[in-house]
C-alpha cells in the first residue's frame, strides 16, 4: 500500500464511507508488520489506470496458507494435497484477518457512469486479476468476505475466461436499526423473559462499580496509554487459546491507529469506580476496539484484565448498539461465532466466499460437494434465528 498513493486510493474509497477499505487501515496492516511477507500477506493489490488515473482499485494478496482468513478451507487443502495438486499459494481478494462482508473492487464513481459501467470495470479489474495470477504459477483465485453488491455479480457472472466461480455460504451476524429510536426503543422489541435479562446483566456491570463509555479517535489519540492498553488486551485475550487464537495484530497495529487512521474507529471501554467518591478510575479495566463506517460499526477486537458478569455482552454488543443508534449508524457487525449473540438480536446472514482453483479436478469437487455444504449452514442460520429475543407476532 506505501506504493499506492493514498489520495488516489483514498478518492475511489471514500464514496463507499468503509474504514476497512481505506488506505490508512490496509496501508496500517502493512505497515505494522501485522501482514507481510514473513507472516504469509504479500500485498499483490490489483490497480486499473485510465489515462494515468486510477480508476478502480483492490486490495489482494499471494497468500501460502490459510489462517486469518475464517473461510476454513483446510481441508480443501488437504484433499488437494492428496490429488498431488496445488491449493497454494493463492491469490485472495479480501480485507485481512477481517471476517465482515466488505471487499469490493474501488471503482471511479463518474457522473455520466451507470451502474452497469462501474460492474463492467469491476469485473474487468478481476478478470485481470486471474490473469496475472495463472501467469504467475499460482494455484487459484479466492474472493473472501465480499460484500452483497459484489457478491451478486459474481453469483450472476458465467465465470470469467469460461471457467465458473464456486460458492460457498458462510453464516455471519447482524444487527440492524428497524427504526428503535434508542436502546429502551431497540429492549421493547424484546419478548418480557429476554428484555429482563438483558437488563440484568446491564444493571450486574453498573452494580460492580463499573462506568462503561465509548472513547473516540480523538481522545484516544490524546491519551496513548489506551492504546497501548487495548494491544496488551487483545495480546492476552488471544493468549488465551493457544494454538486457536486469532491473533494477527502486532502491537503497532494500535500504537500507529492515530498515524494511519485519524478516524473511522472507536474504543468501548470499562472503568471501575475507585474509592469512596465514586468516580471511575483512570485505567480501563476493558476495552474493545471497533471501526465506524457510515452505515455500519464493526466489532473486531475485545480484552479484559478483570472478568465481570455481562462485561463483555455490555462492552461488545450494548454499548455499541446504543452508541449507533444514537448516531444513526443502520447496522452493526459484531464479528463472526458466538451463538449467544442471537439471543441479543443479531440475526443470522448468509456471507458467501467464491473460489476458483485453477486445477480443474479441484474446480469440479468445490463444485459438486459446496452446494450440500451451503444447505446444511443455512440450515443452522435459520437455527439460530429460533433463538432470536423479538416479540412474536401475535395471531
Amino acid at each position: 500500500m506505501a506504493d499506492i498513493p493514498r489520495h488516489e486510493w483514498d478518492a475511489l474509497a471514500a464514496p463507499y464511507g468503509n474504514p476497512l477499505l481505506s488506505w490508512g487501515f490496509l496501508a496500517l496492516l502493512e505497515e505494522s508488520g501485522s501482514m507481510r511477507p514473513e507472516t504469509g500477506w504479500t500485498g499483490a493489490h490489483a490497480l486499473a489506470r485510465r489515462g494515468g488515473r486510477l480508476v478502480a482499485a483492490a486490495p489482494f494478496y499471494i497468500k501460502p496458507h490459510s489462517w486469518g482468513e475464517f473461510v476454513f478451507d483446510f481441508e480443501f487443502a488437504e484433499i488437494a494435497k492428496r490429488a498431488k495438486a496445488k491449493w497454494y499459494p493463492k491469490l485472495v481478494g479480501m480485507v485481512p484477518a477481517t471476517p465482515a462482508p466488505a471487499w469490493r473492487v474501488l471503482v471511479s464513481r463518474e457522473p455520466e457512469a451507470g451502474p452497469e459501467e462501474e460492474r463492467g470495470l469491476a469485473m474487468a479489474l478481476l478478470e485481470a486479476a486471474e490473469r496475472a495470477a495463472r501467469e504467475a504459477g499460482l494455484a487459484g483465485l479466492h474472493i473472501l468476505w465480499p460484500e452483497p453488491a459484489t457478491a451478486a455479480y459474481l453469483r450472476g457472472s458465467a465465470g470469467m475466461r469460461g471457467s465458473a466461480w464456486s460458492e460457498w455460504a458462510h453464516q455471519a451476524f447482524l444487527w440492524t436499526d428497524e427504526s428503535y429510536g434508542d436502546f429502551r426503543g431497540y429492549l421493547d422489541s424484546f419478548s418480557k423473559n429476554m428484555r429482563r435479562n438483558v437488563r440484568r446483566e446491564r444493571e450486574a456491570v453498573a452494580a460492580a462499580g463499573i462506568e462503561t463509555r465509548m472513547i473516540g479517535p480523538r481522545e484516544a489519540a490524546a491519551r496513548p496509554e489506551l492504546l497501548a492498553t487495548m494491544a496488551e488486551l487483545y495480546e492476552s485475550h488471544n493468549d488465551k487459546f493457544g494454538p486457536w487464537a486469532a491473533k494477527f495484530l502486532e502491537r503497532d497495529f494500535f500504537l500507529r491507529l492515530p498515524e494511519f487512521m485519524p478516524d473511522g474507529w472507536v474504543l468501548s471501554a470499562a472503568f471501575e469506580k475507585e474509592g469512596g467518591d465514586g468516580r471511575a478510575g483512570s485505567e480501563p479495566i476493558a476495552l474493545a476496539f471497533l471501526l465506524e463506517g457510515r452505515d455500519r460499526l464493526y466489532g473486531r477486537f475485545w480484552g479484559a484484565r478483570r472478568e465481570r458478569p455481562g462485561l463483555h455482552f455490555e462492552l461488545c454488543y450494548y454499548l455499541p448498539i446504543e452508541y449507533a443508534l444514537s448516531k444513526g449508524i443502520g447496522s452493526f457487525d459484531p464479528g463472526m461465532g458466538s451463538p449467544h449473540k442471537a439471543r441479543r438480536g443479531f440475526r443470522s446472514v448468509m456471507a458467501p466466499s467464491f473460489h476458483k482453483p485453477f486445477d480443474p479436478r479441484l474446480a469440479a469437487f468445490m463444485g459438486r460437494v459446496l452446494p450440500a455444504v451451503n444447505d446444511e449452514e443455512r440450515e443452522r442460520a435459520l437455527a439460530l434465528d429460533g433463538d432470536l429475543p423479538f416479540k412474536r407476532p401475535s395471531g
